[in-house]
């Protein structure tokens, strides 16, 4: 597993997934030195722990990360 945590690092029934889709073309990162607090732009969709926290590039309230912790 990563970082030495076996339910990390395959998509199967059962494990912890993060997953992120987004099309290569299109995405960019729009944070600078004077504005580092930007979004990256071209995100479809990002799952966090199963959960949907990007739909279709735009952010659904749901915050479901945890510290992952070295065991």
């Amino acid at each position: 597993g990563v970082m030495g945590m076996a339910d990390r690092g395959v998509l199967r029934p059962g494990l912890v997934a993060d997953i992120a889709i987004f099309d290569p073309g299109t995405i960019t990162d729009r944070a600078t030195y004077v504005d580092p607090h930007q979004y990256s732009e071209g995100m479809k969709y990002v799952l966090v722990n199963g959960i949907l926290a990007i739909d279709e590039g735009d952010f659904t309230g749901e915050l479901p990360g945890e510290m992952v912790k070295r065991y």
